[in-house]
């Protein structure tokens, strides 16, 4: 019996010390203090507490959630990726243009925009490993490469020759970003199972234990034999097509190719994926808290709609948690350099 109880012991205590379980905490606290709030400010306790408000919480995270798994893959690898949400847009406006300009059908517009990302994605794994650029400033390139790309392609699919939104009807892409199955968005269903599928990846194959050991330890993992030549190609174009897929869902639900696409949205995703202990370093990190960090970011903006507050504190509590997460990393970094000095 006394052994049961250590067990179990020992398990709360290392769920409670586990970062998701803070974290899952924060979006507890969030969720009670905009119903409190919605409560003085609506007059009723429903006003946030409802399942309408979790349904447009999850929404509102579809177009964001790619951009953090990409995000979250390349920095367990020790990379960053600031082009994710430029080459999002511009996979976005091939899809408007495949299908207004070119009438092509929308799932192989889809192909050819997903195509396109990687070939950037592709570019920017070049810029890192063959010409030792640094992630931050090759891929800070990459998204003014891929913003003027988005403007030619967007001059593409109208008659005027002049850069411009192409806006198109199709009942596919419709249906993909606003449809529903079973009274649970689409668009919702395919995230969830990205986060997972993700999630298995890193935490449990192969693969994810050579992302991890290449991101905590460069030179450990070069005297393991790891490629990681190769596995940095396969993250930068990774980053790059989920970057796509934002940008396919973006258009989709738009029913538009928006040269204002994802502009937003960049730092987000980074910000979720550090704010999920995905950390800054390499090598730590996963896609569950990932998940929790985007959805307490997402409740928060939700949150301050519901309650009538000034849409400028959204930027600057996104700004603060980036803060947060990035001090947290930096302290936690710190004390695993004395760790492992012996200090």
């Amino acid at each position: 019996m006394t052994k049961k109880k250590e067990g179990g012991g020992s398990f709360i205590r290392s769920l409670t010390r586990h970062k998701v379980f803070t974290l899952v905490l924060l979006f507890l606290a969030l969720v009670l203090v905009f119903t409190g709030w919605s409560r003085l400010v609506n007059g009723n306790w429903t006003g946030f507490f409802k399942t309408s408000t979790l349904r447009n919480v999850l929404n509102s995270m579809v177009i964001t959630s790619f951009l953090t798994i990409g995000a979250g893959c390349l920095l367990i690898g020790g990379h960053i990726d600031l082009s994710q949400a430029a080459i999002g847009a511009f996979g976005g406006m091939i899809l408007a243009t495949s299908i207004k300009g070119w009438s092509l059908p929308w799932f192989v517009g889809i192909i050819i925009a997903l195509l396109f990302c990687a070939l950037l994605g592709a570019i920017n794994a070049t810029l890192v490993t063959r010409f030792n650029f640094p992630a931050f400033i090759g891929t800070l390139a990459m998204s003014s490469m891929a913003k003027g790309l988005m403007y030619m392609f967007s001059a593409m699919g109208v008659t005027t020759g002049k850069a411009s939104n192409i806006a198109f009807t199709n009942k596919y892409t419709d249906f993909l970003g606003n449809g529903a199955l079973v009274g649970i968005p689409l668009s919702v269903i395919i995230m969830v199972l990205f986060f997972i599928v993700y999630g298995i990846l890193i935490s449990k194959t192969k693969f994810g234990m050579k992302v991890m050991l290449m991101g905590g330890n460069p030179v450990s993992a070069h005297l393991a034999g790891i490629n990681s030549t190769r596995i940095t190609y396969i993250l930068f174009i990774n980053s790059a097509v989920l970057g796509g897929v934002s940008g396919v869902f973006n258009t989709s639900r738009l029913s538009q190719g928006a040269l204002l696409a994802l502009q937003t949205n960049q730092f987000t995703g980074i910000t979720a994926a550090m704010l999920g202990g995905i950390s800054f370093g390499g090598g730590a990190g996963g896609m569950g808290g990932a998940f929790v960090g985007l959805l307490i970011l997402n409740t928060f903006t939700i949150g301050i709609n519901i309650v009538k507050f000034d849409q400028f504190w959204k930027n600057v509590f996104t700004g603060v948690l980036l803060l947060v997460a990035l001090t947290i990393d930096y302290f936690a970094q710190m004390r695993l350099r004395r760790t492992v000095s012996g200090k």
